[in-house]
């Protein structure tokens, strides 16, 4: 067994060898066949795997690992690894060398919501973006079972990350100006929206959201009164109180928002556009424009409610003066299971502390 194993390690030189001995003997012999024979050897020298050792099972197994070994490219750009079942590393291409240095098993950044015995046994595809320094890496993870390996290829993605962000970011620009515009139109600030997203945020975390929907709720939430631009200046900076005709008017900016967004496949967007439509909505069924109840009441907009209505509270009004903290915290006491969601109303109060500290740090001018 031992010289079968220093053949195979030797493979290559053997079957360069026995191609050179083939070919001189065919020229020499004048059998045809003997050239073929060696030019075959030749050819085979190029990859890992030799045929032959499948067809007399020399080192089969060592041998069908190799033959996979044999489908990377040589000089492949990206980085390629092989890993077993037990998560070790148990191969490298010079780029998966430099890129993943100290990455020795698979763990390390195989996606953890997937099983590496199980990608294997079912030879699944599984996919998991991979951060190394300032460089993003998307990484395809293919199970093997023959050979109780997974094998995996990385791509360089950094700058489709990149641009990504940047798309991201000029999305949240545009709704937050655009929420600052519905805003100052009923003389309300920017820090008004600022406020509010983060609040936003704050419930989604602590219901228990993903961070990257928390995160699409916090840039759209500003967005809730955009629909306040289609409102005529003297109901919507009226000092005093509505009239029941005004009222009616004023109310229609849930649609008028939702109008403005509806059509938008982005999810920034699409957010925005169920955030403005249902955040007047309340609890027991009573609000508006749709008189939804409960959990009928988007996530989004039973989030928002509380958000808007926290910080409207405590800001002066063209219509109003602030209302100070325990005034505001006894009418969500109140209003807890009547306009707001109690379960979210509950978690408001438990992260009291992270309100206040975003009021604090968005004071208005």
């Amino acid at each position: 067994m031992q010289l079968y194993q220093n053949l195979f390690n030797n493979e290559k030189h053997v079957r360069n060898l026995f191609g050179l001995v083939f070919v001189l003997a065919a020229i020499f012999l004048n059998f045809w066949w003997l050239a073929l024979i060696g030019i075959f050897a030749f050819v085979t020298s190029s990859y890992n795997y030799c045929p032959m050792y499948g067809m007399v099972g020399v080192n089969k197994d060592v041998a069908t690992r190799r033959y996979y070994l044999s489908q990377f490219p040589i000089y492949n750009p990206e980085p390629i690894l092989m890993g077993r079942k037990d998560g070790m590393v148990t191969f490298k291409n010079s780029v998966a060398g430099e890129v993943f240095n100290g990455v020795d098993r698979l763990e390390m950044i195989f996606p953890k919501e997937h099983s590496i015995t199980q990608v294997i046994a079912e030879g699944m595809s599984v996919f998991n973006q991979v951060v190394i320094g300032e460089r993003t890496y998307m990484a395809h993870f293919k199970g093997i079972p023959q050979i109780d390996s997974i094998l995996v290829f990385a791509f360089n993605i950094s700058d489709i990350v990149k641009i990504n962000k940047e798309i991201v970011d000029t999305q949240k620009d545009i709704v937050y100006k655009m929420g600052e515009i519905g805003e100052t139109r009923s003389k309300e600030t920017g820090q008004h929206v600022k406020r509010v997203a983060e609040y936003s945020y704050i419930l989604a975390k602590a219901i228990g959201m993903s961070e990257s929907d928390a995160d699409i709720l916090r840039i759209a939430s500003p967005m809730h009164d955009i629909g306040k631009i289609g409102i005529p200046d003297s109901i919507l900076k009226k000092p005093g109180k509505l009239n029941a005709e005004e009222w009616v008017t004023m109310k229609t900016h849930t649609q008028i928002g939702y109008e403005m967004l509806k059509n938008s496949n982005r999810p920034i967007l699409k957010t925005a556009a169920t955030v403005a439509y249902e955040h007047h909505e309340r609890w027991d069924g009573t609000g508006y424009p749709n008189g939804l109840k409960e959990s009928d009441i988007h996530i989004y907009g039973r989030i928002t409610a509380i958000a808007d209505v926290f910080d409207a509270l405590g800001s002066k009004r063209v219509y109003k003066d602030k209302w100070e903290l325990d005034k505001i915290l006894d009418l969500f006491k109140e209003e807890r299971g009547k306009q707001f969601d109690p379960a979210l109303v509950d978690l408001m109060f438990e992260n009291l502390d992270k309100f206040l500290k975003v009021r604090d740090n968005n004071k208005d001018a």
